[in-house]
């Protein structure tokens, strides 16, 4: 980030004072003083004398607010989207109704803030900006379901650039499912990880049949995704679509450790499902004796 601050040629002591300030903020800055004959002074146009800055700070007084070069700059940076801000050392100064709007700093000290504030928020945007350049170089567009595709893949470095890239974790393929259920149906474990340490909420659930993160891993298979999820809160009473539960799937999948790891959160062993069936039952129905053993425990 850098700011280019455009003041009267006159005005020399402003400039230092603004820059030494803005220095001090660990603002990177330049003053370009300009006079009423600005046009003429130089081979190099204004607006490629501060197009290298991220950000413009005009200085206005009473001789610059009728100067051509604030006319000029004011309506340069509007019209190219450049981020603009106004400092006036005298609140009495009025700005041109053109720059409705824009910031008006009356302090240094606010300037500073300013800045510092703006400096924060060009970071992210920068971050975001890179984060998509990379996705381009590696061939994949930014798109979400560019994304979801990276999620069911597990090309973790391609989904960690996506979320700084500013998508969100907690989107959903266009069959409703999440990203997390996506990268957890296929055992990514790496990717659901990336993904709930970026906030994907643990309990979302998928549209098509109505699985949980939790259910999904179960129905996976994946002990270690399960007991992560467990372990960062992931509910395991959640129902699907058919009224089941993790531990119902558990039960299904004749896993007797993943039901003894469900049954220790608190997952409820007598939740019927839409068969009018629980997961006590279904252990019963299999005949695993070691299942029934756990459930009558």
């Amino acid at each position: 980030m850098e700011v280019a601050v455009l003041l009267e040629s006159s005005d020399a002591s402003r400039a230092l004072a603004l820059l030494r300030h803005l220095g001090k903020a660990g603002i990177s800055a330049y003053a370009l003083k300009l006079s009423p004959s600005w046009e003429d002074e130089t081979r190099m146009p204004l607006e490629f004398r501060i197009r290298k800055a991220s950000h413009i700070l005009l200085t206005i007084s009473r001789d610059s607010a009728r100067s051509t070069w604030f006319a000029f700059t004011g309506g340069w940076c509007l019209g190219n989207d450049k981020r603009l801000a106004v400092y006036r050392r005298d609140s009495g100064i009025r700005i041109p109704g053109y720059l409705t709007g824009v910031p008006v700093l009356d302090t240094l000290d606010r300037v500073a803030a300013y800045y510092e504030t703006e400096r924060a928020e060009w970071l992210v945007r920068e971050g975001r900006s890179r984060a998509r350049s990379s996705l381009l170089e590696l061939g994949i567009p930014y798109r979400s379901e560019s994304l979801a595709d990276c999620c069911r893949q597990g090309d973790v470095k391609a989904v960690e650039l996506f979320l700084k890239a500013g998508m969100i974790p907690d989107m959903r393929d266009r069959a409703g499912v999440t990203l997390l259920g996506l990268a957890l149906r296929n055992k990514h474990q790496a990717v659901a990880e990336l993904l709930v340490e970026h906030g994907a909420a643990l309990d979302l659930q998928s549209e098509d049949r109505g699985y949980s993160a939790l259910m999904d891993a179960t129905a996976a298979g994946s002990s270690e995704a399960v007991d992560y999820l467990l372990k960062r809160g992931a509910n395991p009473n959640l129902s699907s679509k058919d009224g089941q539960t993790a531990l119902v799937i558990a039960v299904g999948r004749n896993d007797v450790a993943l039901c003894r790891k469900l049954l220790s959160y608190g997952a409820d062993p007598d939740a019927v499902d839409k068969l009018g069936f629980s997961a006590r039952k279904y252990a019963e129905l299999f005949h695993n004796p070691e299942m029934v053993r756990l459930f009558e425990r």
